[in-house]
Formats: C-alpha cells, sequence, structure tokens
C-alpha cells in the first residue's frame, strides 16, 4: 500500500475516533462500552501507523544493494511479501528480496526491524502467549488476547508457539552468567519428584509387560518429573517447640506476634530462601540433581560457603547428590542431606493413629513427645520404642502394619535424620520449597482436568513455567530475538 494512501487511511482513523468520543458525549451509553469502542478504534489506528512506518521504511530501501561477503554474489529479486501479526492485527509487508548461492533469500528490512524469522506472530505475541500457556490450557491461552485485540488465534496455533519457545529454556539458561556470591552464604538444593499424566502409546493401550514404576507413577497413565529448587539463605535458629508446632498444626501463640500485633511470617516461608531458582525435567531425574548442584557449585566462589540438601525418601536421590558431591570434590562445603521433618510427621501420626486411634485424647500428647526426640536427634530411642509398643501391645493387622512403616522408614534413613544439628545451625529441615515448586511448577498445570502429555510438549510447558516463575520472561525473549537473528534457530517452512 502506498504512503499517501496510508496516510489518508490515517487521516480519516483519526477522524473516526474524534467522531466517536464525541457521540458518546451526547448519547447514553455506559462507560464500559466507551472502553471498547475506543480501544477497537486505536487499534485500528495502530495497524495504520505500524504499516506507515514499515512502508516508509520499506521504500527507504528500494535500489538499496546489501553489503555481500567476500565471494559471494547478491541478486536483486524484486519485491516479496510477508505476513506479520502484530498486537493491532495482521499486515501485508512488502519489501526488498536479495538472493545468493551462500545465504538463499535475504531481506535487509527484516535485518534492521527485527522481524522474527521462525514465526508470522510478532515477538510481543509470542511472549503473551507463551506466558499465557504456561499458566493455562492452549485455548484458554489465546481467549483474552482474541478478545482483547479481536484476533482470531487457535489453541492450535498457543500449542505451536509453546513448542518453538519451550525448547530454547535450556541453552538459554546455559547461556546465562550465573551470579556469583563472593560472600559466605548457605545453599539450599532440593528434589522431588512429581507426575505428569501422559498420551499413551499405542502399545501401552494394547498392554505391554510390567514394569517397576517410580514414586507417584501409575501404569499407563503417569511419567515423572523431577523437579529442582535451589536457593541461598541466612541461617536462621529456630525454637524446637515452634518447629513441634507447626508440625502439629497448633495456632501461634502470643509471643510470636511483634509489637503492632502483626503475625510474624511463618517458618517455611519463601522469604527465608533467596534467589529461588526452578527447573523440572521429565523422565530424568540425574539432569534435575546435576542441574540444581552444579547451580549451587556455580554460585559458591567463597570457600567458606556452605549447602544442605533437605529432600524427601524419594528413590535414587539421595545416591545421585552423593556422586555429585564426591566426583566435584566439595565434601568440605557439603553439610549433609536431611530427611524432610515433615514427611517423617507423617509416619508419627500414622502409628499414633493406629496405637491410639484418631480420636483419642493420649494421641497429640505422645506424637509431641516422639517429635521433640527427633528432633533432639534420638532416632534410635524413636525406633525402640516404636518397636516396644508393637511388641507389647494387641493390635490389628492393619494397625500393626502402620507402626512397623514407620520403624522401616525411620530405620533406613537415620543416617539423614540428625535434625539437632541442623537446628543449631540455622538450617532447613523441611524440603517445604520443593514440596511448593512441585504445585506451582508442574502440578497446577500438567493436572489441570483431562490433560495429556507428550514427553516434548510436557517438557516445552514445564521450561516456560519455570521461566515464568524464576521472572525470567524478559530476559528469555530478549535471547530467542538474538538467538534468531544470529541464525541459530532453524527458519520456519
Amino acid at each position: 500500500m502506498e504512503s499517501l494512501k496510508l496516510e489518508k487511511i490515517i487521516g480519516a482513523e483519526i477522524e473516526k475516533l474524534l467522531e466517536l468520543a464525541q457521540g458518546y458525549i451526547w448519547e447514553d451509553v455506559s462507560v464500559h462500552e466507551m472502553e471498547k469502542g475506543l480501544f477497537g478504534q486505536l487499534l485500528k489506528l495502530g495497524l495504520a501507523l505500524l504499516s506507515l512506518v514499515i512502508e516508509h521504511k520499506a521504500r527507504a530501501l528500494m535500489g538499496f544493494s546489501p553489503k555481500a561477503e567476500p565471494g559471494e554474489v547478491l541478486e536483486s529479486k524484486g519485491l516479496k511479501e510477508r505476513k506479520y501479526l502484530s498486537l493491532f492485527g495482521l499486515m501485508d509487508v512488502l519489501r526488498p528480496r536479495h538472493w545468493s548461492k551462500q545465504r538463499g533469500s535475504y531481506y535487509e528490512l527484516d535485518e534492521r526491524l527485527d522481524f522474527p524469522k521462525t514465526s508470522h506472530w510478532s515477538y510481543n505475541l509470542q511472549e503473551l502467549v507463551g506466558e499465557n500457556a504456561a499458566e493455562n490450557d492452549f485455548c484458554e491461552s489465546v481467549r483474552l488476547l482474541n478478545k482483547l485485540l479481536g484476533l482470531k488465534l487457535s489453541g492450535k496455533s498457543s500449542e505451536r508457539n509453546s513448542g518453538h519457545l519451550g525448547p530454547l529454556v535450556g541453552s538459554f539458561y546455559e547461556s546465562q552468567q550465573v551470579e556469583v556470591e563472593e560472600a559466605a552464604l548457605c545453599f539450599s538444593a532440593s528434589f522431588d519428584g512429581k507426575g505428569v499424566p501422559k498420551i499413551k502409546k499405542k502399545k501401552e493401550q494394547e498392554g505391554n509387560p510390567k514394569k517397576r514404576l517410580g514414586k507417584g507413577e501409575k501404569q499407563g497413565v503417569k511419567q515423572m518429573a523431577t523437579v529442582s529448587v535451589t536457593s541461598c539463605f541466612v541461617p536462621k535458629k529456630r525454637a524446637k517447640d515452634s518447629i513441634i508446632r507447626s508440625l502439629m498444626g497448633s495456632p501461634l501463640s502470643k509471643v510470636e506476634y511483634d509489637e503492632q500485633g502483626r503475625k510474624l511470617r511463618k517458618e517455611n516461608d519463601n522469604r527465608w530462601h533467596q534467589k529461588i531458582h526452578r527447573r523440572a525435567f521429565l523422565n530424568d531425574q540425574a539432569k534435575a540433581i546435576e542441574y540444581g548442584l552444579e547451580h549451587i557449585r556455580a554460585r559458591m566462589k567463597n570457600p567458606n560457603s556452605r549447602f544442605v540438601v533437605p529432600i524427601d525418601a524419594g528413590i535414587g536421590l539421595e545416591d545421585k547428590v552423593l556422586a555429585y558431591v564426591y566426583e566435584h570434590g566439595l565434601e568440605t562445603q557439603f553439610e549433609g542431606i536431611i530427611l524432610d521433618i515433615i514427611h517423617v510427621s507423617e509416619y508419627v501420626w500414622n502409628a499414633a493413629t493406629a496405637i491410639f486411634g484418631e480420636k483419642s485424647k493420649l494421641r497429640a500428647d505422645w506424637v509431641r513427645e516422639m517429635l521433640e526426640d527427633l528432633l533432639d536427634s534420638k532416632t534410635g530411642k524413636v525406633i525402640k520404642d516404636l518397636e516396644l509398643i508393637r511388641d507389647k501391645t494387641t493390635l490389628s493387622k492393619a494397625k500393626r502394619k502402620q507402626v512397623n512403616k514407620a520403624i522401616t522408614y525411620f530405620t533406613n534413613h537415620q543416617h539423614k535424620m540428625d535434625y539437632k544439628a541442623f537446628i543449631e545451625k540455622g538450617y532447613p529441615v523441611s524440603s517445604a520449597l520443593v514440596e511448593a515448586a512441585c504445585g506451582h511448577l508442574v502440578k497446577e498445570r500438567m493436572e489441570q482436568s483431562g490433560m495429556r502429555w507428550s514427553d516434548e510438549g510436557a517438557q516445552n510447558i514445564m521450561d516456560l513455567r519455570a521461566v515464568k516463575l524464576n521472572g525470567d520472561m524478559d530476559t528469555f525473549m530478549d535471547f530467542v530475538i538474538s538467538q534468531e537473528h544470529k541464525g541459530l534457530i532453524n527458519k520456519a517452512a
């Protein structure tokens, strides 16, 4: 479209905008209808203005010969049109085309204006839809934009956009300079698994041999995503009684209010942990653990820094953490693995219910005594007490099973239950941070009603969700644009 025509269109759109506003002065129209009308007209005006600017820049390149590389012959091939879907709407962009054997088709305007090379969508639209898709199902991710901007984006187009952006997250984080901590700080790395509903493959639908499944997995239904969460924190000594009250669900006492009567923050408040970084890896526990520990190792510049690993009893977690520590010579900075006290308390409660019954007044007092012993690192005493109760008390088969579960659990993991030492050093004794991340990063998006995922689709969304939760979306999109214009991302067909 010629510039003169565009200028006339712009003039006409401005007149329409003014007429619309003047009409509202005299019409009986609700304010929200005025907003919609004016906004719609502003979109039309924005599209015309953007088209005018781009056309002027394209016309300025008529007859322009791009700089050729040594030995390269660039031939002018006239004009070629491309589609560009902006926030204002769809436009056709006519620009000069050159061609050479070395680089194929070349568009100087595309290079100067940073037009997307792998999509017709503007980068702004890619970012908005990608960020929405990290939160909502694909159809819902475009619904509000369609309504607001008058677009006609489909759920499938949102899925394709996620398939374009998601695979770039790994290389994005690899390219980022990790923030090195000069001061002696404490770091935490936690890992946990969360099931992701999967699309059944044909063989699985027909029936396949049984295999041993990981924690949280079900035959033919879910696959495991391992979540990695790292952070730094300032050691904070907590009273043992305060931890017990939180585990028993007791209300805060008066001493836990400040002078203005405001409730003090809870022990597991994220404000204790700073610079939290999250990722999730599908079907690759080893990669998740290596990623998290590598992230901490890169940040620990001060030799006096220390790190801890609060985890649950998930299969394979402990062995892989220790293997990494020994392989990289981190023994002096590694303060140990601590078994999540919340999971431990659940075994205590279940044993108490089996022994006393759910409604017994003795139950809570006994739980408190057991937790006091556990937090004093008297796990051996707790095991003996449970064995004595089991052997001296008449219990049903089901109740005896619950007590035996607690005994077995504490016996197998006693070496990770030195809570007294951790509390005295001001270290966390809970893996609440990674438990929360499993919900925020995986469950809230991946387990929405009726959802089933391919491996690739699940990883793409978890990666985009991590970028969003880590607060890195702006930096990530800058990286995407940079990679495309360095020719490091394949062009769209």
